[in-house]
């Protein structure tokens, strides 16, 4: 609980630190300020087990340095996720200390952010014709090991591109934004999100799961108290999440104009006009200006999207950018694209069972979740059938994430089943006849065209 309390804190430290560290212009100081900054926290996170974050980026930063850029991104992504899974969780069987929780989530950043580093490295050395998103940026250009360390150690988080990082440095955007009813809007919200996770942690104790007393309630009850659970688990990653994305907009990292299209994790789409806009900054002045890239948690558009997918994308989204440019996308075998990804995700998180049946068992309720989202973009506008199909989705995508995320939290395989057989693995039956309903309904709703029919022949 005490390490909860340092931990938001920090974060506390990290926003307010924002109103100076962003008035500083000298591009060489503010860079050297972030980064001692960085250190500082780091250190008073991790302890004795600082080595740990210092080795992996030292390592890191001679493999993206000295290697070829046609290499470099997969020595890097091997070594980190290498480092990350076996020398640091795995350390105790050769006699290292396994290091502390909040030790092992900055590992897991650095990991995402050295080894995208070198994957915007490699990329820079084919960009397409137009390049419209900037992947041929000055960023990329004579990248040294000090560059390394001062991206790996800036203070800012949690994950975002090397790009968005020297771009909050040496671009004017920052100077013309004020970030401050933004972020305390945010803070507002997240005021509240901490009193409703009192409320709901008093009411609904995650451990309740695991005790007698849960297990002679009624099969009903068991099965809804998944609900509170997760929306417990939900609250704490939105308070987590918010400070860090409150840091990052009070330091000015991640500003871009809203014209040049900004989305979570890339940054501009429009990366050209981006550049146009820095000749001539005066422009700026009536430019409005926001945050998307580094935005981890789309709150309201979690709770009312209708398809799990799209939740997906909106959880922790700067991290599934990570996942779906540099492994899904990179993934020989198409077929093979989703579960490598969650499984590698869920490898990310560490070697609980909980992480693996959490994640890797979503395929499961896409398979209806699919074809309910095809039968919603089918209905008419404003029509009972819309409204049905989008409330079914919605419990789908609520369902999934509420029923796999008890997993999450218990870790343990034992804990797991034991929750599985108490609620008599309701979950993937409603999964399993959602799915069968929904292939039940398709050629019924789903009719085929002409077209189609055509091509099947």
């Amino acid at each position: 609980m005490w390490s909860d309390v340092i931990y938001v804190a920090l974060l506390l430290f990290c926003v307010f630190i924002g109103f100076y560290y962003r008035k500083i212009e000298e591009p060489h100081v503010k860079k050297w300020i972030g980064t001692i900054i960085g250190v500082i926290i780091t250190a008073l996170v991790t302890g004795r087990h600082i080595f740990h974050p210092l080795i992996f980026t030292l390592i890191n930063a001679i493999i993206i340095t000295k290697l070829s850029p046609k290499k470099c991104h997969l020595v890097s992504f091997f070594f980190s996720f290498f480092y990350l899974l076996v020398i640091s969780r795995l350390g105790d069987y050769i006699g290292l200390s396994v290091p502390l929780t909040h030790t092992n989530l900055i590992l897991m950043i650095l990991t995402l952010k050295l080894s995208g580093l070198a994957f915007e490295i490699n990329a820079s050395i084919n960009p397409p014709a137009d390049d419209s998103e900037g992947i041929m940026s000055d960023a990329l250009k004579n990248v040294n090991i000090l560059d390394v360390f001062h991206y790996g150690f800036s203070y800012m988080g949690p994950y975002y591109r090397y790009r968005t990082y020297w771009d909050h440095i040496h671009k004017p955007f920052s100077k013309y934004v004020d970030p401050w009813p933004l972020t305390l809007c945010k803070l507002k919200q997240i005021g509240c999100f901490i009193v409703l996770f009192f409320i709901m942690n008093y009411l609904y104790p995650t451990k309740y799961i695991l005790t007698e007393e849960y297990a002679e309630r009624s099969f009903l009850y068991r099965h809804l108290y998944m609900y509170p659970t997760f929306a417990l688990f939900k609250l704490r990653m939105y308070i987590g999440m918010g400070l860090a994305e409150c840091g990052c907009q009070m330091s000015g990292l991640g500003a871009y104009p809203s014209k040049c299209t900004p989305i979570q994790g890339l940054g501009p789409k429009d990366y050209k006009s981006t550049e146009a806009l820095c000749k001539t900054p005066e422009k700026l002045e009536n430019e409005e200006l926001n945050f998307d890239t580094v935005y981890n948690m789309n709150v309201w558009k979690l709770e009312k999207c209708h398809s799990l997918r799209t939740a997906m994308k909106a959880w922790n989204g700067c991290v599934q950018y990570w996942f779906g440019v540099y492994v899904y996308k990179r993934f020989p075998l198409k077929n093979l694209r989703i579960i490598v990804t969650l499984a590698l995700s869920a490898v990310w998180h560490g070697w609980a069972p909980g992480y693996f049946l959490c994640l890797c068992q979503i395929p499961l309720f896409m398979l209806s979740d699919d074809i309910i989202m095809k039968f919603y973009h089918r209905s008419k506008e404003n029509s009972i059938a819309k409204i049905v199909w989008y409330a079914l989705g919605w419990y789908v995508k609520t369902t999934c994430m509420a029923y796999l995320g008890v997993q999450f939290i218990l870790l343990g395989f034992e804990d797991s089943m034991h929750y599985y057989k108490l609620v008599y693995f309701s979950g993937h039956i409603i999964a399993v006849l959602l799915y069968v309903m929904a292939l039940y309904c398709r050629p019924y709703l789903l009719p085929k065209t002409t077209e189609t029919m055509d091509k099947d022949k």
